[in-house]
Formats: C-alpha cells, sequence, structure tokens
C-alpha cells in the first residue's frame, strides 16, 4: 500500500514538471489555445480605436442619490418613520364619513350660488356649495336643486378609466320627520 502511495506521489510530480518544462515565457493565461492571433491591418487599427470609444463610453456612469430613498431600506421603514403617504389635498371637513352618514337638512336654491346644509353623524351641521366635497371617496356636489343635491364620485376601472357615478341625496319630506321625532 506504501508503494502505491509512493507511485502516486512521483507521478504526479513528474506530470507538474512536465507541464512546466513545455511552458513558454508568457504571463498571461489564454483559454483558447487553439485560436491564432492575426496580424493587423491599417484599417484594422481605426476599428479598434472606435471600439475602445465606445467601451470607455460606456463605462461611464454617475449615479446621482438625490431625491430618491435608499435602495437598501426597506421601505416599510419608510413609511413607518413617515407616516402613511400624503395626499395632494387637504380634506374638508365634510369627508371624515361615508355619503350615507350624511343627512341633507337643508336647502337655498333659486340663487346664483346655492347652497345646502348636510348634518353628520355627530349631528354638525356644514355648508356645502356646488364643487365641495361631500363624503369619504372625495364626491363632489355638481347639482342643488329645491328638492334634493347630486354628488358625483369618480372612481377608477382596473382598465384604467374613470367611472362617474351620479348619487342623489334628497330632502326628507315632512312625513319621514315626523316619523323619525316619534
Amino acid at each position: 500500500m506504501m508503494k502505491f502511495f509512493r507511485l502516486a506521489l512521483l507521478l504526479i510530480c513528474a506530470a507538474g514538471i512536465a507541464t512546466s518544462y513545455g511552458c513558454e515565457e508568457e504571463d498571461t493565461w489564454n483559454p483558447r489555445p487553439h485560436k491564432k492571433k492575426r496580424k493587423a491591418k491599417k484599417g484594422d487599427k481605426d476599428k479598434a480605436d472606435e471600439t475602445n470609444k465606445t467601451k470607455v463610453a460606456s463605462h461611464q456612469f454617475v449615479y446621482n442619490p438625490v431625491g430618491k430613498r435608499d435602495p437598501f431600506r426597506s421601505y416599510l421603514s419608510v413609511i413607518k418613520e413617515e407616516g402613511e403617504p400624503k395626499r395632494g389635498r387637504q380634506l374638508e371637513q365634510t369627508e371624515k364619513f361615508e355619503l350615507d352618514q350624511y343627512k341633507l337638512v337643508a336647502l337655498i336654491s333659486g340663487t346664483s350660488q346655492p347652497r345646502a346644509m348636510v348634518e353628520d353623524p355627530k349631528n354638525e351641521g356644514h355648508i356645502i356649495r356646488i364643487g365641495s366635497r361631500l363624503g369619504k371617496n372625495g364626491g363632489r356636489i355638481t347639482r342643488i336643486s329645491n328638492k334634493s343635491i347630486v354628488v358625483v364620485e369618480e372612481f377608477r376601472a382596473p382598465t384604467g378609466e374613470r367611472i362617474r357615478v351620479p348619487i342623489t341625496v334628497k330632502l326628507p319630506q315632512e312625513e319621514e320627520l315626523a316619523i323619525e321625532a316619534r
């Protein structure tokens, strides 16, 4: 068994010496020794200069981190620190509750600027005009008549199309008010 290991060691050393003896004095390793280098022609020098210029230009990239978040920080930690993403505008007092929670109390129509009064669940009154927002979905008042108001809520369909839904809120009749008073 000992003779086998000595013989294997001897063969490995011999193979190493033979491969180093046959090598030329070349410092670089060529992964494709079977391909021969061809001699450069006059036109090839111009092409080589152009490719070198494009290579240099393609490696020059400058990253400007101004105004961008740190890519190595979790987006959730950014939200936790800053709170919810802010909307572009401040919510009005009439956008705290759902539209069906507001009760139409009074209407002033027949003027150039009709107005209405709605009452929220906390029994606070709010005066609204055409263009005012009402409800959590940001519905806009588009019409105020002598018996009702029209609120248009806008949604986005999955296709990206805007869908506008008109909702009519009527002033309660005297009979309905009498039932509520009991």
